[in-house]
C-alpha cells in the first residue's frame, strides 16, 4: 500500500549500521548521535552570513514585491515559509495580493518552488483580490494537519465591506492547500472595522486544560479601542472560534495590533503586540513601549493589553518563540523575540541623529519572566529590516524568516527599504546573545546548498538535482534527453530531504513502513574489464545505513546493496559485461520488508545474501547525504560512464506489472507514493535577476491606470495630504506623474470630469512662468499652434501681479478648441489646498476651482488623432516633456466617466464646519490617491526599455514593450494591428515581461492570437515564445517551420504550424499544416494532461503532456515574446493582432467565437490573464510592465 508522507517515519530512530562491500570508514562528524545539553560558558557574537539566503526576492517570480513572512515546522519536520506576494511594484497593502509559500525538507538548505496557497476571490481564484496576514499553525500532536489562517477582501475595497477571516488546510505536508473558507473574526463572522490574523505562526498548547488546542493571534477594532486576542481550534484546525477578549482603549500612546502568541506555563498564552501609536509619525521621534497581554488557561476573557515594561521598538510586527531545546536553569520558559530597533545615531552619516522609528537593525531579545520584561541580545540583521517570524528545529537550531534590505545596503540609503527581500536564516542558538548560564543543545553546523543550475524533480516533492563535475544532459532513453556522464567524477546529486526517507519497517509508530522502489534507465559505455562504477548511491557511507547500485563489468553483474540499521542484504543480476554497450537498460531495486530484489530488463535477482533490517537512513538529519546518481558524494568513488535517465524513488514496493509499465512505457504509475522523479529533460538556471527601479503611483480604482512618478520617489516628495495622509510634492526636479494612453482614459465624446487637489507655493519666478496642473491626450506637433492637436489641460498663468494671475483650461478635439479661465482665482500662490475640475457635459466644457465653475463652452468631437497614431496619455504637474512644472503639491487625482454635479462639489469642498464627502466611485476611470503606501519606489525584473509599449486590457495590468515594427496600414482583423516586418530595418516584436499571471505551472491555459505570415518563405517564423530559449529550458512556443514528411514513401518538405511545450517532464508538440496567406487565429491549450492545437477555431491535433511549464523562484525568468524568438533570427513575416492568455483551456466553440467575434464566451472572461489588442502603441512605458 502507498505510505503517507508525514509522521515520525520521516525522522527515523537511532541506527547502528553494518559494514558493506568495498566501503570506507564513516565521515568524521557524521556519527548520527543525538544532541546533548551542556552548560554554556559564553555566547558567541554576531551570527555568520548576516543577511542569510534570499528566499523571496522582491520584483521576481512575476510579483512586484513580497512582504509579511511567516514560518512553521511541520510534524514531518519540513519548513513552510509563507509570505504575501503583491502584484504592484508599489508593494501597497491593497490590490491584487496572493499568499505564497516555499517548502524545505532539509532545514532550509534547499527550497522548493514558490507555490500559491491562496489567490483570488471565493468564486474565482484568478480574480484580483487582496489576500494577506498569513498565519500558519500545525497540529503536531494530532495528524499533522497544517492550518493557514489569513484575511481577504476585494482588490478595490468597497466602503463598508467587512474584511473577512479565512482558514484552509493541508494534509500532505504543505504540498497543497484546500480552498479558503470563511471563519469567525474576534467579534463575529461579519463584524466590521479593521481585522487581522497575526501575522505570525500559531501554536499548539502542550499543557493546561486545553492541551492540544491550536491558537493563532488576531486583532480587531472594537468599541473605543482594539481587541488583541486569538482564534482557536479544538479539533485540529477543522473549526475555529474566537476567544473572548476585552477591549484595549485607544489612547495617544497605546493601540495594539499584529499580535504574536507563545505558550506559557500551565497552558496560558502570551500575546505580544505592535504598538501602532508613537509619540509622532516622524522617524526621529521616540517610539512607545510595545504591549502585551496574558490569556488565562481557562476560557475567561483575555484582559486588555498593558505596556511591556522595557521594550521599545518601531511601530512594527515582532515575532516571539518559546524555546524547548535551549533553556536557562530555574526559568519556566526561555522566550525570544525578534524586532527591528531603529537606526542609532551616526549610523546613517556623520552627525545624523538616532532614528528609533526606522525599521532597521533586527535584534533578538530574550525574556526570563514569561514576557513581562525583555533583554537585548544579538543584532541579527543590520540596516533595513522589518517583519519576521521564528521556528525551532528538531536539532535545536532556530529558523528565522525576515524582511530585509539588499545585502550590504547602508541604513537609509536612497531607494533602500526594509523589505527589499525576504531572507531565511538557520541560526545556532549560541548566536542569539542569550544569558551566560544558558544550557544549549549540541547543534550541527548548517551549510546551505549553493544556488546553481538544477535539473528538476517532477514529483510534487521538488527534490531537484544539482550537477557535480561536468555532468550534462544528452541523449536519453525515450528519444529526448537524459543525464550524460563521462566517468571522471561527475554525477547528479539530490540533497537529502525528509521526503526521501523511506522510514523504518521495525518501528511500530512509523507509518512509513520502510519499503521503497528505486527505478532508473541506464546505458553503460565501459569495457568488459572495467572497474566497478556507481549507478546510484543514497543516504550514508562507511558503516552508516545506505543504499547503492553499481555496475561491475569484471564480475559481469549489476550489484545492489541495502544496509539497514540492523541488517544488510545484497543481490545481483548477471549480465554481459554488466550490460555494457549502446543499448538502454532498465533496473529497479525494491525493498519489501527484510527482502530486496533487483530487476534488470525483466531479469530478477534470485539469491539474496543477508536480510535488511531497520531504516536505511540515520536519525541525525545531517548524517544523510541524499541521493547521488552516477557517483558517490565527497570521496571520488568511481563514477559511472554513460547515460542515466528517469530516476525515480517510490516509498512503496512496486509489483512486476508496475515495473513493466515503467520499463516499457515510462508510465505515471503509483504517483501517490512517488517522492523523486528526475526525467533529466530540462535545466533550471540560477540566472541573476536584473532589477529595474520603478517609481509608481498606484491606480487604486483597479483600472490599471497606474502612473510613473517623475524624478523618482523619496522622503522629499511624499508629504502630508489634503484628503487623507499623503500627497505628492511637485517641482522641476520631481515634475509630477504621468501615464501613457490606454482605453480607460478614452472619454470619447461623452461626459466626464477630471478632478485633483493642488497647492501652489510661490517662488521667485512665479510671476514669470506657467505652471501646469494637468495635461492629457496631445501636444501641438509643430509648436506653432497652427496644427490641430487634440488635448485637454489646465495651467496657472502669470500676470503682472498676484491678483492678475489666472487659471486657464482648454479642450481641443478633432472639431476645434475651446478655453475657459478664472482670473484672480484662489489657488494662485496662496499655499492653500484647492480643487481643480475639468468637466464636459452635453452643454460643453467648463473649468472649476473649488466650487467656482465657469459657464460651459460648446464642445464637440473626440480627443483623437489621425488614424495610425495614438494620443498621449495623462500628465499632472507639468506638460509633456517636463516644461512648466508646478511648484507645489498634488493630491487625489481622478477621472469620472460622468460630470460632477454641484452637490458633488459641495461634498468635496464643504462649507466651513461641514463634512468632506467624496462622490461615489462606481464610475471612476482611475484614481491616484497619492497615499504614501501607494506611491513607492521599488525594484522589479524588467527587460531593457524600448521606449515604446502597448497596454494590457485585462484586469491584471500586464503591459508589454514594443520593439520596432509599425501599425499595419490596412488595419487588423479587429481594429488596429502590429506589423512585425514593416519598413526595411523595422522588423519588430512585442515583449511581455513575466508576471504571476503567466506562471502556468502544471495548470490549464490558453495561448491565442490572430496572425498573418508569409506562407512561401522557408525560414522559421516565430509567433509566440515564452519562458526559456535554450534546448534544455522550459519553454512554450508557436511557430511556422519547415518539416520533412514521408508521403507515399517520398520525402516531402511541408510548412507546419507547430505548438511546442517543454515542461520539467519533457517536451510535447502538436502540429498541423500551415495555413495560407491572410489573417488566421491560432490557439494552444492545455487541459489536464491534454495539449491541443487549434487553427481558426478548429482542433487540429491533441497530444499528452505532463509536468510544469514554470518554476517560480528568485531568479530571472523570461516572459512572452511575440513575433520573433527571444534571441532574434526567427521573425514573423507578417502581423499580429489580439493576443490573449487565459488560465483555463477554452474549448473549440469558445475559440471559434473568439476568432469570429473577438469575444470569448462569458464563462471565460474572468480567466483572462492578458489581453493585448495591439490597437495602441505608445511612446514611453507604463509603470507596470
Amino acid at each position: 500500500m502507498p505510505r503517507p508522507l508525514s509522521g515520525r517515519g520521516l525522522l527515523a530512530a537511532a541506527l547502528i549500521a553494518c559494514a558493506g562491500s568495498l566501503l570506507g570508514p564513516p565521515p568524521a562528524g557524521a556519527d548520527g548521535t543525538a544532541p546533548t545539553a551542556t552548560a554554556a560558558t559564553a555566547t558567541t557574537t554576531a551570527p555568520t552570513a548576516e543577511n542569510g539566503r534570499i528566499l523571496f526576492r522582491s520584483g521576481t517570480a512575476g510579483y512586484g514585491c513580497f512582504r509579511i513572512p511567516t514560518i512553521v515546522k511541520t510534524k514531518a519536520g519540513s519548513l513552510l515559509a509563507f509570505t504575501e506576494a503583491r502584484t504592484s511594484p508599489s508593494c501597497a497593502d491593497r490590490g491584487d495580493v496572493d499568499i505564497v509559500l516555499r517548502r524545505s525538507t532539509d532545514d532550509g538548505r534547499t527550497w522548493g518552488p514558490i507555490r500559491v496557497a491562496t489567490s483570488g476571490s471565493e468564486n474565482d481564484p484568478n480574480a484580483p483580490h487582496t489576500r494577506g496576514n498569513p498565519s500558519p499553525v500545525v497540529d503536531i500532536n494530532g495528524d499533522g494537519r497544517i492550518s493557514l489562517l489569513s484575511t481577504g477582501e476585494p482588490a478595490v475595497f468597497p466602503p463598508g465591506e467587512p474584511r473577512k477571516a479565512y482558514a484552509q488546510n493541508s494534509t500532505d505536508d504543505g504540498l497543497t492547500f484546500s480552498p479558503p473558507r470563511q471563519i469567525t473574526r474576534l467579534r463575529g463572522m461579519n463584524s466590521t472595522g479593521w481585522f487581522g490574523t497575526g501575522p505570525a505562526h500559531g501554536i499548539q498548547l502542550s499543557t493546561g486544560p486545553h492541551a492540544d488546542r491550536l491558537v493563532v493571534g488576531a486583532y480587531e477594532d472594537g468599541p473605543g479601542g482594539r481587541l488583541a486576542g486569538y482564534l482557536y481550534s479544538d479539533n485540529g484546525g477543522i473549526n475555529w472560534h474566537a476567544r473572548p477578549t476585552d477591549v484595549t482603549p485607544e489612547t495617544p500612546t497605546m493601540k495594539p495590533g499584529e499580535p504574536a502568541v507563545a505558550e506559557l506555563s500551565g497552558g496560558r498564552v502570551y500575546i505580544g503586540a505592535r504598538n501602532e501609536k508613537t509619540q509622532d509619525t516622524e522617524e526621529i521621534a521616540q517610539p512607545n513601549l510595545r504591549t502585551y497581554g496574558i490569556a488565562p488557561a481557562d476560557d475567561t476573557a483575555i484582559p486588555a493589553q498593558a505596556f511591556t515594561a522595557n521594550l521599545k521598538t518601531p511601530s512594527v510586527q515582532a515575532s516571539v518563540l518559546t524555546l524547548h531545546h535551549t533553556s536557562v536553569p530555574q526559568t519556566p520558559n526561555l522566550m525570544i523575540l525578534a524586532a527591528p530597533t531603529g537606526t542609532p545615531a551616526g549610523a546613517s552619516g556623520p552627525d545624523q541623529p538616532a532614528r528609533p522609528n526606522d525599521r532597521a537593525n533586527l535584534k533578538i531579545h530574550y525574556s526570563l519572566d514569561e514576557g513581562k520584561t525583555w533583554t537585548a541580545g544579538t543584532t541579527i540583521k543590520s540596516g533595513p529590516a522589518g517583519y519576521s517570524d521564528l521556528a525551532e528545529l528538531d536539532n535545536g537550531r532556530v529558523a528565522l524568516v525576515h524582511e530585509g534590505g539588499n545585502p550590504g545596503s547602508p541604513p537609509r540609503a536612497e531607494g533602500e527599504w526594509s523589505s527589499a527581500n525576504i531572507y531565511f536564516r538557520n541560526l545556532d542558538p549560541r548566536e542569539l546573545g542569550l544569558p551566560a548560564n544558558t544550557v544549549f543543545p549540541t547543534v550541527p553546523a548548517f551549510t546551505p546548498t549553493p544556488d546553481a543550475p538544477t535539473t528538476p524533480d517532477a514529483s510534487p516533492q521538488a527534490n531537484d538535482a544539482h550537477y557535480a563535475g561536468n555532468a550534462t544532459l544528452g541523449a536519453g532513453r525515450f528519444g529526448q534527453r537524459g543525464l550524460q556522464l563521462d566517468g571522471t567524477g561527475d554525477f547528479a546529486h539530490v540533497p537529502y530531504g525528509r521526503s526521501l526517507n523511506p522510514g523504518d519497517l521495525d518501528d511500530p509508530d512509523d507509518p512509513g513502513g520502510g519499503n521503497f522502489t528505486y527505478s532508473l534507465h541506464f546505458q553503460h559505455n565501459a569495457a568488459a574489464d572495467a572497474e566497478p562504477a556507481m549507478l546510484l548511491w543514497a543516504y550514508g557511507v562507511g558503516t552508516a545505513p545506505q543504499v547503492w547500485i553499481r555496475a561491475e563489468p569484471k564480475g559481469d553483474r549489476i550489484l545492489a546493496h541495502v544496509q539497514g540499521k540492523d541488517g544488510t542484504a545484497e543481490v545481483s543480476v548477471p549480465g554481459e559485461a554488466a550490460f555494457s554497450g549502446e543499448a538502454w537498460n532498465h533496473l529497479t531495486l525494491v525493498r519489501d520488508g527484510t527482502k530486496i530484489r533487483l530487476q534488470v530488463n525483466g531479469i530478477t535477482s534470485t539469491t539474496q545474501v543477508g536480510e535488511v533490517r531497520g531504516a536505511v537512513t540515520k536519525p541525525s538529519f545531517e548524517a544523510n547525504q541524499g541521493v547521488a546518481v552516477g557517483g558517490r558524494v565527497g570521496d571520488g568513488y568511481r563514477s559511472f560512464k554513460g547515460g542515466i535517465d528517469e530516476v525515480r524513488l517510490y516509498l512503496d514496493d512496486l509489483n512486476d506489472t508496475q515495473i513493466g509499465e515503467l520499463r516499457d512505457n515510462n508510465s505515471e504509475t503509483a504517483r501517490e507514493s512517488l517522492v523523486l522523479r528526475l526525467p533529466f529533460q530540462v535545466e533550471d538556471q540560477a540566472d541573476t535577476a536584473a532589477l529595474t527601479s520603478v517609481s509608481i503611483a498606484d491606480d487604486v480604482s483597479g483600472k490599471c491606470v497606474d502612473g510613473t512618478v517623475l524624478g523618482g520617489v523619496s522622503a522629499d516628495n511624499r508629504v502630508k495630504g489634503k484628503t487623507d495622509l499623503g500627497a505628492l510634492a511637485v517641482d522641476a526636479t520631481h515634475p509630477g506623474v504621468e501615464t501613457p494612453f490606454r482605453r480607460a482614459l478614452d472619454v470619447g465624446s461623452g461626459d466626464f470630469s477630471y478632478a485633483l487637489w493642488f497647492k501652489n507655493t510661490p517662488t521667485s519666478n512665479s510671476s514669470e512662468s506657467n505652471e501646469v496642473l494637468l495635461w492629457a491626450y496631445g501636444v501641438d506637433p509643430d509648436g506653432t499652434g497652427t496644427a490641430k492637436a487634440p488635448s485637454l489641460g489646465a495651467r496657472i498663468e502669470p500676470g503682472p501681479g498676484p491678483g492678475a494671475n489666472r487659471i486657464l483650461a482648454w479642450a481641443e478635439t478633432s472639431q476645434g478648441r475651446v478655453e475657459r479661465q478664472i482670473d484672480g482665482a484662489p489657488g494662485l500662490h496662496d499655499t492653500n489646498w484647492h480643487l481643480l475640475t475639468l468637466t464636459r457635459t452635453a452643454d460643453g466644457f467648463s473649468l472649476g476651482i473649488d466650487r467656482t465653475v465657469t459657464p460651459p463652452a460648446p464642445l464637440s468631437g473626440k480627443f483623437e488623432l489621425a488614424d495610425g497614431t495614438t494620443p498621449l496619455g495623462l500628465r499632472v504637474g507639468s506638460q509633456p516633456g517636463g516644461g512648466d512644472p508646478l511648484t507645489g503639491v498634488i493630491d487625489d487625482v481622478r477621472l469620472y466617466a460622468r460630470a460632477l454635479t454641484a452637490t458633488d462639489l459641495k461634498g468635496l469642498v464643504p462649507d466651513p464646519g461641514g463634512k468632506y464627502t467624496a462622490p461615489a466611485e462606481d464610475d471612476v476611470r482611475f484614481k491616484w490617491s497619492m497615499e504614501h503606501g501607494n506611491v513607492q519606489k521599488h525594484s522589479v525584473i524588467r527587460p531593457a526599455s524600448t521606449g515604446r509599449s502597448t497596454p494590457d486590457e485585462s484586469a491584471h495590468c500586464n503591459n508589454a514593450y514594443v520593439h520596432g515594427g509599425t501599425y499595419r496600414p490596412d488595419g487588423g482583423r479587429f481594429g488596429q494591428a502590429f506589423r512585425v516586418n514593416g519598413l526595411p530595418g523595422k522588423d519588430g516584436k512585442v515583449e511581455l515581461p513575466y508576471t504571476d499571471s503567466e506562471a502556468f505551472g502544471a495548470g490549464d491555459f490558453t495561448v491565442a492570437t490572430v496572425f498573418s505570415h508569409d506562407p512561401d518563405t522557408s525560414a522559421k517564423q516565430s509567433i509566440v515564445w515564452a519562458y526559456g530559449d535554450g534546448d534544455a529550458e522550459r519553454q512554450l512556443r508557436i511557430r511556422v517551420e519547415a518539416r520533412t514528411e514521408q508521403v507515399n514513401g517520398v520525402k516531402v518538405t511541408k510548412r507546419k504550424l507547430v505548438g511546442f511545450v517543454q515542461t520539467d517532464a519533457g517536451p510535447t508538440e502538436v502540429a498541423t499544416d500551415a495555413p495560407g496567406a491572410g489573417w488566421h487565429h491560432v490557439a494552444l491549450t492545455r487541459k489536464g494532461n491534454e495539449l491541443r492545437l487549434y487553427l481558426d477555431g478548429q482542433e487540429k491535433q491533441l497530444n499528452r503532456v505532463t509536468g510544469s511549464l514554470t518554476r517560480p523562484d528568485s531568479f530571472d525568468v523570461q516572459g512572452f515574446v511575440l513575433g520573433d524568438s527571444p534571441a532574434g533570427g526567427q521573425p514573423l513575416k507578417g502581423s499580429l493582432d489580439e493576443f490573449r492568455l487565459y488560465r483555463q483551456a477554452i474549448d473549440g466553440p469558445g475559440l471559434t467565437a473568439l476568432w469570429n467575434t473577438n469575444t470569448a464566451p462569458a464563462q471565460y472572461k474572468d480567466k483572462e490573464a492578458v489581453h493585448l489588442p495591439l490597437d495602441v502603441i505608445e511612446n514611453g512605458e507604463y509603470s507596470r510592465m
